[in-house]
């Protein structure tokens, strides 16, 4: 790094300044450190160049992901305007530099084969007398069949998984909401294999942590993330969407698409089967809901025609 973090210093003043008035900033909070510090390793001091910015926005970005630049050129944007008034020859990126940056992004829908590849490659792992590959066959499994967020699962405890109920509770979590939910028999099956071995191995307090790491603690997000990515490569999947590979995030859109797919064919009413699919997924209204389905071809005429009496707050 060139001379000292000017910029850093910058950027954690604009943040603290934000957050006196009520911002909480999380996620700009990352990108704007990591903008803070690819202008501090050129040495840039000064005014901000549109160059600068446009530089940190594309750095790395594939071109299937051409709306993350976009996204992170609207993070850097209303800084780029406080700086100003230090600065005034900093230049504010036009809203459309890059394009739209709140397309949402078509994710990876998973077939069957390729939930059933990542899960038999997950029972692959080392050590193959251990836990661990039990532990992540049964991990993406659950949130295969349930549509969990990554958070959601691995901060279960064996308090919330009611096998003789066949049900998870999912405490509070994005919304600051709980949820029970039911699960199909063959998932119940599946959890409780992995109880019966799991509980060999480590406690079974209701407050402790239902998938459990090497040492018998909660696995941390960023562990389980290391471990499908380094899964991946070797199952040759063609990433469909916008993103350059299949994300484990992936899984929760394919519950949702597929859901919604299977009540359709079943003869329920969309209406409904969105309202459940809502409440099921832990969305806080019924646009997150429409927002998070990808344009898959079978629901897009209905839903699309659903979604715009939504909006217009008219009735079917």
């Amino acid at each position: 790094m060139s001379g000292d973090p000017v910029m850093e210093a910058l950027v954690r003043r604009y943040l603290a300044e934000r957050r006196l008035l009520g911002f909480e900033l999380v996620g700009p909070t990352t990108e704007l450190m990591r903008f803070a510090r690819y202008a501090d390793a050129r040495g840039h001091r000064g005014p901000l160049t549109l160059e600068l910015q446009l530089g940190w926005a594309r750095e790395h970005v594939m071109r299937t992901s051409a709306v993350t630049a976009a996204r992170r050129l609207e993070v850097v944007r209303p800084f780029a305007a406080y700086h100003r008034q230090f600065e005034p020859a900093t230049e504010i990126p036009p809203t459309d530099a890059l394009g739209r940056g709140h397309r949402r992004p078509v994710p990876h829908i998973y077939t069957d084969e390729e939930v059933e590849q990542l899960l038999q490659a997950a029972a692959g792992l080392a050590p193959p007398d251990g836990l661990r590959p039990m532990t992540y066959r049964t991990l993406f499994g659950l949130i295969a069949a349930v549509g969990l967020r990554l958070s959601e699962a691995v901060h279960l405890t064996v308090g919330d998984v009611d096998l003789e109920a066949g049900a998870i509770t999912v405490r509070k979590t994005k919304f600051r909401k709980s949820r029970c939910l039911p699960l199909h028999a063959s998932t119940i099956h599946a959890l409780k294999l992995y109880r019966q071995v799991r509980d060999d191995h480590w406690a079974a307090d209701p407050g402790a942590p239902f998938f459990v790491s090497h040492a018998g603690a909660a696995l941390p997000k960023r562990t389980v993330q290391t471990v499908f990515s380094r899964l991946r490569p070797r199952l040759g999947w063609k990433a469909r969407g916008d993103y350059p590979s299949a994300r484990l995030h992936d899984l929760r859109h394919t519950f949702a698409v597929r859901r919604l797919q299977r009540w359709r064919e079943e003869g329920q009413s969309i209406e409904h089967a969105l309202f459940w699919l809502c409440t099921y997924l832990g969305h806080a209204r019924i646009s997150d809901t429409y927002w998070y389905l990808t344009g898959v071809p079978e629901l897009m005429a209905a839903i699309g025609e659903r979604f715009e009496r939504t909006v217009r707050g008219s009735t079917p």
